[in-house]
């Protein structure tokens, strides 16, 4: 029966009472769930040592640690509670101090009212039960978001326990307990300046049971809020967001509703945009200063004629995210008798708290302080122009009076505008390229290029990235250079037995400095690797030549001989020149690769010079009747061996015209094709004309070597040259676009005036001819007309402002109707 009356109590205590003296009633029936719309973390329910009360169970802490037990929010504003009863019970080690009830009108956030102080919260004797009657304080009634407070402090062992039970409220009119808690159910933003914006923070809870879907509807003019609806899982708290932005100087006290089961839960918006006859805030707003600068700023202080002087204040200050090298408050210029205040500051994040307290002598009276407190920070570097926002995010002040009862400051105002303008570092490098000299494979060779940071106003930082090329290395790889300093690099050249030959690298610096990485370009030659017998920076004919003569014993290889040229097994041979070492060098050379496919070395741009003045051997391309292109070297003196090397191109070698005990080879790799001509006797070739093998598909206008050298029987190299073609036959106009790369290659600018683009076109079209650098950067675009067949197009390689483009690498993309490819080009100073 007693179970029975309980169960219709919890019910009428759900819905709204009217005239009742029990307003409210605690509705604990089971150990398990606790009651919807109670908080807590520790406390829990029980059915040990029931009270005398109804259900037999009850509300219990057991332990040394604090918690609080909170009941729902409730709705007071139709009712006029006047008191508070409940049963208590606590053992001998929990004290009977150790119980405090409190009461809060603003949903939780704060209890400033006291219920029932410590000592006469809890029972005075220890083990059984007792009434409890306290009453509440006439500031609960009319409030919509009332909450009690049972705040416990723990125990003095661990079996210490205090319980509760029967908690109810007594008085007359309706309280109602909401579905949903919303705190602080009036929210006074004070004073906002007119164009300005301030976001304050609205608390939700579910005091249900089951989830909540609430639509929010729009708050008035000028409050606002991004989210048009919330959903809440049982007990569940979330926070919302409003915005308040005045756009003209008035008070506004509007009232929002929340719709909520039929009914409007209301909330009073208040916020005022009149100028404020008392405020804290910025002296000067806007500032503009340089990074690692030390910026001051100040807060001024205004109190009219009938302030109340002013003991204390506490503000909060939303800092920057970005970083503060250096911050610091000081009392400012306008505080008097500075040294009877209390200073501290205290950051956690991006949020900084100072606290001002006069002691007992010492308060503000009403006046204007134009810099009662000061902030020096140094802010960090920056790479562009940044503006930064400091922000007065919260205030407290209190009165010197025995009750320090608190004053009404406004924030303004209350954002402060810094411009911080970066400190720039300049990035020069010089020289900008560097050419060392032929370097032997095993050995190093250095050279220095120097960083500079003139008229910078920071120290410039510097990293050096990792060279493509690995027989390049930079020291130091990091460098911080001082405003007008210079700093040393050191570029290390160290060419091996596998890489080595011509060598063009970019060296990268990243920086911070105005502008974007700097380059250096680095020629060098490795000689005397793997096959260089020469030491030229190539694996060639030459080589082959000496080679042979080695392995005839005609002459005595030297130990650097042996070295690169026994190369079988390969690559470290077996301490013996033979024939085997012969056919790995020319399939080498011929395949532009060793066996296992590392390629030869990149011959340098200038072929070696003849030992004397004789007649070049002269390759000829030549046009016959039949269409086709012959390719026929004219020989006015004897030779030992030559090699041609040309664009990717397959040559037919069986109507060939040589000389006796001549060997030809002939391959077309996907970049090249080379033919070799050599003998095995050690002997010379006679003078003569010779014909070399034929072309189906090359014009004879449009045929460059990419390399062309011959030695005589010694490995000595000759003159040669090249000759315009002869005949005239006209092969046909090529079905799809024909493009050659660009010549010469590498475009010295000291050497060569213009940069040669051809090829072949099946008819007449449009071009453009761009140039972009390493970043994307397009620095000139040519355009025109190409006619169809074979075309050149000369570029005197100069930017859009006519300025010769720097050492560097670059990217060119020729456009044509329906084609577009790209090259790569290297400019040498």
């Amino acid at each position: 029966m007693k179970r029975q009356l309980l169960g219709l109590l919890v019910t009428l205590c759900a819905l709204p009472v009217y005239a009742q003296t029990v307003l409210f009633q605690e509705p604990i029936d089971t150990t398990g769930t606790f009651p919807v719309g109670w908080l807590t973390r520790r406390w829990t329910t029980t059915d040990q040592t029931p009270s005398p009360g109804s259900g037999g169970f009850s509300f219990a802490l057991q332990g040394r640690q604090a918690d609080r037990l909170c009941t729902p929010v409730l709705d007071a504003r139709a009712a006029t509670p006047d008191t508070l009863s409940y049963l208590a019970r606590r053992t001998g080690s929990y004290p009977a101090l150790h119980l405090v009830v409190r009461a809060s009108v603003d949903g939780g956030r704060t209890f400033p009212y006291v219920v029932a102080p410590a000592g006469a919260a809890l029972p005075e004797a220890d083990g059984s039960w007792a009434s409890l009657r306290f009453a509440l304080p006439s500031e609960v009634s009319g409030t919509p978001t009332l909450q009690l407070c049972f705040d416990a402090l723990g125990g003095t062992s661990a079996s210490a326990r205090v319980q509760l039970d029967d908690i109810a409220l007594h008085g007359t009119g309706q309280l109602r307990r909401w579905p949903l808690a919303v705190w602080p159910a009036r929210i006074d933003a004070g004073f906002v300046a007119v164009g300005d914006t301030v976001s304050l923070q609205l608390q939700v809870r579910n005091q249900t049971d089951s989830t909540l879907a609430v639509t929010l509807p729009p708050p008035p003019s000028p409050w606002w809020l991004a989210r048009t609806a919330v959903a809440l899982l049982p007990r569940q708290t979330d926070t919302l967001t409003l915005f308040v932005a005045p756009t003209l100087a008035d008070t506004f006290a509007v009232t929002w509703g929340i719709p909520l089961e039929g009914d409007t839960f209301p909330v009073s918006l208040h916020v005022t945009s009149t100028p404020p006859l008392h405020a804290l805030g910025w002296h000067t707003p806007t500032i503009a200063a340089r990074a690692q600068d030390t910026v001051q700023l100040g807060l001024q202080l205004q109190l009219s004629g009938e302030a109340t002087v002013l003991q204390g204040l506490l503000v909060t200050a939303l800092l920057p995210a970005h970083r503060l090298t250096y911050l610091e408050t000081l009392p400012g210029a306008s505080l008097p008798n500075p040294t009877q205040w209390t200073l501290q500051t205290a950051r956690r994040g991006d949020t900084l708290q100072v606290l001002l307290l006069g002691d007992g002598l010492h308060a503000l009276p009403a006046g204007s302080y134009p810099e009662l407190l000061q902030f020096r920070l140094v802010p960090g570097d920056v790479p562009d122009t940044t503006r930064l926002v400091l922000a007065l995010n919260a205030l407290q002040a209190t009165t010197a009076t025995p009750e320090a009862a608190p004053m009404v400051l406004a924030l303004h105002p209350r954002r402060l505008h810094l411009t911080v303008r970066p400190r720039t570092a300049q990035a020069i490098l010089f020289p900008d390229t560097l050419r060392l000299p032929a370097t032997v494979a095993g050995s190093r060779q250095t050279a220095t290029a120097y960083l500079s940071n003139p008229g910078g106003e920071r120290t410039l930082h510097a990293r050096v990235l990792p060279p493509s090329d690995p027989t390049l290395t930079v020291a130091p790889d990091s460098l911080a250079v001082a405003p007008g300093d210079t700093t040393r690099l050191t570029i290390t050249f160290h060419p091996t037995l596998r890489d080595f030959g011509y060598r063009v690298a970019t060296v990268r610096l990243r920086h911070d400095g105005v502008g974007t990485d700097t380059l250096l370009m680095v020629e060098a030659t490795g000689v005397g690797g793997l096959g260089d017998a020469t030491e030229e920076g190539a694996v060639d004919v030459a080589d082959l030549q000496r080679g042979i003569r080695f392995v005839l014993a005609l002459e005595e290889p030297e130990a650097q001989d042996r070295l690169v040229l026994d190369v079988t097994p390969f690559p470290y041979g077996d301490g013996r020149l033979q024939l085997d070492d012969l056919s790995v060098l020319v399939q080498a050379i011929v395949r532009n690769a060793w066996p296992d496919g590392h390629p030869l070395p990149v011959p340098p741009p200038t072929p070696p010079a003849a030992g004397k003045q004789e007649a070049p051997i002269v390759f000829r391309p030549v046009v016959k009747a039949d269409g086709r292109l012959h390719l026929e070297i004219d020989a006015p003196q004897p030779f030992g061996a030559l090699q041609l090397v040309l664009p990717p191109v397959f040559c037919d070698t069986t109507g060939t015209t040589l000389p006796p005990e001549a060997r030809l080879l002939a391959e077309t790799t996907p970049d090249r094709l080379t033919l070799l001509l050599y003998r095995l006797d050690g002997a010379s070739f006679a003078p003569g004309r010779y014909r070399l093998g034929v072309l189906e598909t090359e014009r004879a206008d449009t045929l460059r070597p990419v390399r062309w050298v011959a030695v005589d029987e010694t490995g000595r190299y000759l003159p040669t040259t090249v000759q315009p073609a002869e005949g005239t036959a006209i092969a046909s106009v090529p079905r799809a676009p024909i493009f050659f790369p660009p010549y010469p290659h590498p475009f010295v600018a000291g050497q060569h005036t213009a940069l040669v683009l051809s090829g072949e076109l099946p008819a007449p079209s449009p071009f453009m001819l761009e140039v972009f650098d390493l970043l994307g950067r397009r620095l000139a675009v040519e355009q025109g007309q190409l006619p169809g067949g074979s075309f050149r197009y000369r570029w005197e390689v100069r930017d859009a402002q006519g300025h010769r483009l720097a050492p560097g690498l670059y990217l060119l993309r020729l456009r044509t109707s329906s084609h577009t490819r790209t090259f790569p080009l290297v400019v040498l100073r």
